[in-house]
């Protein structure tokens, strides 16, 4: 905090000291200006500007008021990184000055602070303001680089500024409400104007509308009419279904009485036939017994006439063995002589055998050797099946499920059509019946159609679809691409007026080859666009043509993320593309220049999102085609295989049928010498074999003959007894046979009776169920009809005294045939009447409601411009006079000091063509340099740079005496006066500004005239600067001056 207090009354807000270190020029340097007026003299380049530009940059002033560099770390000290602006600021009498400090940095960061307290800048603004510091208002601080802008203020410039230098904040403040209020008014006054007009059209619209509407009312009074008819229809037919319930009720009791009568003689009759079949069951029973009984003696005679066959099959074989030993006997020499003869054949048979086959020895290694042969076609054999197996295994589960994986693929890729054609139906089904209509029908067109975009255009990938959809409108999605104009129209009589399908829309774009102009997008690589919308399409020319002519898709880029972050980077020449997510229109206006550009987050694809991958799909062909010649491979490899083994099993089968007569003729020799081995036996056996005793031999046949004839007469006396019991069993099977007969045909009767009684039964219960069925039925549609009726009559009953509809039926017919005449009746003539338009009646009753709400705006903006001008008029009051008084002030100081130097001056204050608008308020300033010229507005055309330069300087030390700013300054205004003007102008700011204190005064001036007139409240500073220069704080005024006068004395 500073220790300077103000004890002489200077005006708070007055600079006491500035400090700058490594500030533009100077490495270190303070300042302390007088009061009143400060002279910074020098000559140029020594940094008299720079002190004006350390005030404003030092007091939140901006770099665009000094007019000279656009960033803050251009005033940084060459060489250094840092730079410190330090500016103490007296405060009100008593009080101790506030010193506010700016450093700041070649990375263009400011820091502040209030007496070495770091604070925001906010805060600084605040402080600054209270003083009223204005370091952007030209009244108070004027730059040496901003001279000349002072003559190109325009009045309202000159005005406000004027305001903010003597007026004070709250004029300015109240300038502004004036302004706004008047704009206020007049945008009131346009709208009042505006809806005025909009009421009448409006109002001359509706009345046109009002006959159309009066039609279209009587129309829905008679449809009102019609639907009040049906719903008493619905009544009636509720009272129809009502009766018919009631009736069927009635049919149904009938028909429940006859069914329990026709039961009542059933049931007699049925407990007669039951009694009768179980006597007959009974005697079933033993009907069945006595079969059982008689089947079983059946089989016994059966097995006991086998055993008697037997006895005499075994007689027969007795006496047959007996003979054949008594043959053999006899015939012994001549077996003996016979079998040695068969078995000298056999030998010599065998001995030819072992001739032809061979030894053993070489049949077996015959054998072995083709045994050998056998096993190696077989191991040939088996590898050969082994490979078949591996190649048919790798077919089977590798190369033909990949071909139908593959072949699905393909098949789902291609099933998008059907979805896309769902997806349309859903979108608009009468699109979707054209679709089908075209289909039938294209023998009918010359040229080429093509079914809706959404149908045609397939995708390299499927993520671009959502970026085509975001550009080409869903109208042409779905729109049909004619290639001839005379078959669109065709097309839109066909589907319009015939078939009737209003929403469905065409085009026409021209066939034939394509020729795009070749675009490089590897040009635009380096911003991450990866290639245009049209190359990421495939579809008809037609097609492709129109979207380029029409959404310009081959001049459309697609980027990615990095052209997202680089989109301020695109070339002007691009101004619609797309990045990953968003879409970018940049726009140029035709007037400015101007380019505004629009993001917009792009939104997934709806009628494109199933789209054919047509990559994928290639892929995928190329795959299957892969795979197929793999098949293909390992279906020749097995036939070569198969045909391989079918050559390998000709040669074994030839070597099997080898070794085959090989083992054949073994066997063959094995075979003769067991015959050997049998007839030597056999010859052994007769030429062993004893004597025959014939009388022995005849007494145990006899004895074995009587033993079987004992056992027949056994056998045929136990046959006897069953044959009896056979026949005393059938006899009493006949007999409970004719009972059973006799019991059947007694119920045949009743049994008749009982099917016609049941027959009619059934016809009844069917008559009972179908008039069941119709009552359930009846009931069900009366209750259906019921409800209907209830719901279309606000579920009231027509006999409720709050039945909506209780008059309107009382005059409509009873009877519904009458009722139904009586609609057709209403119903043609609302059909003789036009049908008119929906629309037009929402559009008449939106009008209104726009009538209504426009009056009432017209009548709320009536209110609001009288407050307004009210308002006006209060602030006006306010205002205007002391603006009027102020400037009066000026023009009488301006003039004075314009007289004083032989020209004339004069203050005008500035209005528009109305009191009221507040916006053309303005200051002009009129000179006059010359006896022969008229008063001339101040501008940059129409005064010279040294007129110029002395009206600004005489305008701003007539603001002087007025001032409420703490201090102003004027940078190197003198420059391009004459010297003449240059010293007048110099007596009056000296007259000015040490007459009064009113205010703290700078006026920086490379050089002065000689015999200028001072005072003690002048303060001049002499800057110079050079690398002999000494440093500041080594200065020793005292000596300096003692010096000085030294040298004046002795020259």
């Amino acid at each position: 905090m500073s220790k300077v207090v103000n004890n002489d009354g200077v005006k708070a807000g007055c600079i006491y000291r500035i400090a700058l270190e490594n500030f533009v020029t100077y490495k270190r340097v303070e300042l302390y200006p007088g009061p009143s007026l400060n002279l910074i003299i020098g000559p140029n380049g020594t940094g008299k500007s720079t002190f004006v530009c350390a005030i404003i940059l030092g007091l939140c002033g901006k770099t665009s008021v000094i007019g000279r560099a656009k960033k803050i770390s251009e005033y940084v000290r060459s060489g250094c990184e840092n730079s410190t602006i330090e500016i103490e600021l007296y405060r009100n009498s008593g009080q101790k000055n506030v010193i506010i400090t700016r450093n700041f940095n070649l990375s263009d960061e400011s820091s502040w602070s209030i007496d070495y307290k770091t604070v925001r800048e906010k805060q600084v603004q605040e402080l600054i303001a209270s003083m009223n510091i204005q370091v952007d208002n030209l009244c108070q601080l004027l730059p040496q680089d901003r001279v000349q802008d002072f003559s190109k203020m325009d009045p309202q410039q000159l005005l406000r500024s004027t305001l903010s230098a003597v007026g004070g904040q709250q004029s300015v403040s109240q300038l502004d409400e004036l302004i706004d209020c008047r704009s206020k008014q007049r945008g009131n006054s346009t709208k009042l104007l505006n809806n005025a007009q909009v009421i009448q059209e409006q109002q001359r619209l509706n009345d046109r509308l009002k006959v159309v509407i009066d039609a279209m009312q009587q129309r829905k009074e008679i449809e009102k009419e019609i639907d009040v008819c049906e719903k008493k229809k619905l009544w009636l037919e509720y009272h129809d279904l009502r009766e018919k319930v009631v009736e069927y009720t009635r049919d149904k009791k009938e028909a429940g009485k006859i069914v329990a009568t026709h039961k009542s003689k059933i049931e007699p009759l049925e407990k007669v036939i039951e009694k009768a079949t179980k006597e007959i069951r009974k005697v079933e029973q033993q009907k069945l017994a006595a079969n059982r009984k008689i089947y079983a003696l059946k089989d016994r005679a059966k097995e006991t006439l086998s055993s008697v066959n037997a006895q005499q099959f075994k007689l027969r074989e007795i006496e047959s063995s007996f003979q054949e030993k008594m043959e053999r006997h006899r015939n012994r020499e001549r077996e003996l002589q016979e079998a040695k003869a068969k078995l000298e054949k056999l030998n010599m048979d065998k001995a030819r055998l072992v001739e032809k086959v061979g030894d053993d020895a070489k049949v077996k290694m015959e054998l072995a050797e083709l045994h050998k042969h056998i096993s190696k076609t077989n191991a040939a054999i088996d590898n050969l099946k082994k490979q078949k197996l591996e190649v048919q295994y790798d077919l089977d589960n590798n190369v033909v499920p990949q071909m139908r994986l593959y072949q699905n693929k393909i098949r789902n890729l291609e099933d998008v059509d059907i979805k896309r054609l769902e997806t349309l139906r859903a979108y608009s089904e009468d699109c979707y019946k054209a679709v089908l209509w075209l289909r039938e029908n294209r023998d009918l067109f010359m040229h080429r159609v093509y079914e809706p975009m959404m149908l045609e255009i397939k995708f390299t990938d499927p993520k671009f679809a959502r970026y085509l959809e975001s550009t080409v409108a869903s109208r042409d999605l779905v729109a049909f691409t004619f290639e001839s104009s005379q078959d669109m129209n065709l097309f839109l009589t066909k589907v319009r007026q015939e078939q009737g399908l209003k929403r469905v829309n065409a085009l026409c774009s021209q066939g034939g080859t394509l020729d795009l102009p070749q675009r490089n997008i590897q040009q635009l690589s380096y911003l991450g666009f990866y290639t245009y919308l049209v190359d990421t399409i495939s579809a008809p020319d037609a097609i492709v043509r129109y979207l380029c002519k029409n959404y310009n898709i081959h001049r459309i880029p697609i980027g990615n993320d990095h052209t997202y972050k680089n989109s301020g980077k695109v070339p002007a020449n691009i101004t619609y593309f797309y990045t990953e997510n968003h879409r970018f229109v940049v726009k140029v206006s035709a007037y400015s220049g101007e380019k505004s550009s629009s993001t917009i987050e792009i939104r997934q694809a709806r009628l494109l999102a199933n789209t054919v991958d047509s990559e994928q799909l290639n892929k995928c062909n190329t795959e299957l085609a892969r795979f197929e010649r793999t098949a293909q491979t390992h279906r020749s490899k097995m036939s070569d295989l198969d045909n391989k083994v079918g050559t390998l099993e000709g040669n074994l089968n030839e070597l099997n049928m080898r070794r085959k007569g090989i083992s054949e003729g073994v066997d063959k020799v094995r075979t003769i010498s067991a015959q050997i081995r049998i007839q030597a036996n056999k010859v052994q056996d007769i030429e062993t074999e004893p004597s025959l005793d014939v009388q022995q031999e005849q007494e145990r046949c006899r004895r074995k003959q009587r033993e079987c004839v004992i056992k027949q007469c056994q056998l045929h006396s136990e046959l006897k007894e069953i044959a009896d019991s056979l026949h005393n069993d059938v006899l009493s099977s006949d007999v409970v046979k004719l009972q059973l007969d006799t019991y059947r045909n007694g119920i045949v009767d009743q049994e008749t009776q009982l099917r016609e009684l049941k027959s009619e039964l059934r016809n009844v219960e069917a008559t009972l169920e179908n008039i069941e069925n119709l009552l359930t039925r009846a009931k069900s549609n009366a209750k259906e009809k019921l409800l209907e009726a209830k719901r279309n009559s606000n579920n009231k009953l027509p006999q409720d005294p709050d039945f909506p509809y209780k008059d309107e039926f009382d005059t409509l017919p009873s009877d519904i045939n009458s009722l139904q005449e009586h609609c057709y009746e209403l119903q043609t003539r609302m059909d003789c009447m036009d049908q008119g338009d929906e629309q037009v009646i929402k559009e008449y009753e939106e009008r209104e409601k726009l009538i209504a709400k426009l009056k009432n705006e017209v009548n709320s903006s009536s209110d609001t411009n009288k407050l307004l001008e009210k308002k006006m008029e209060t602030i006006k009051s306010q205002w205007l006079p002391p603006l009027e008084n102020l400037l009066r002030d000026i023009d009488r100081s301006f003039g004075d000091m314009f007289s004083k130097l032989g020209c004339a001056g004069e203050i005008k204050l500035e209005k528009g063509e109305s009191d009221e608008d507040f916006d053309k308020y303005g200051i002009s300033i009129l000179v006059r340099f010359r006896a022969s010229e008229q008063l001339q507005q101040l501008t940059r055309h129409a005064q010279s740079g040294g007129e110029r330069a002395l009206s600004t300087a005489i305008y701003l030390m007539s603001l002087q005496r007025l001032t409420t700013v703490p201090f102003r300054c004027v940078d190197e205004i003198n420059q391009g006066m004459d010297p003449i003007n240059e010293r007048k102008m110099f007596e009056l700011l000296v007259k000015v500004t040490t007459e009064c204190d009113n205010a703290q005064y700078f006026l920086l001036t490379p050089k002065l005239l000689t015999n200028l007139q001072y005072n003690d409240k002048i303060m001049v500073h002499t800057i110079m600067n050079g690398q002999k220069i000494m440093d500041y704080r080594k200065w020793k005024y005292p000596t300096f001056l003692e010096k000085a006068e030294a040298y004046r004395m002795n020259s």
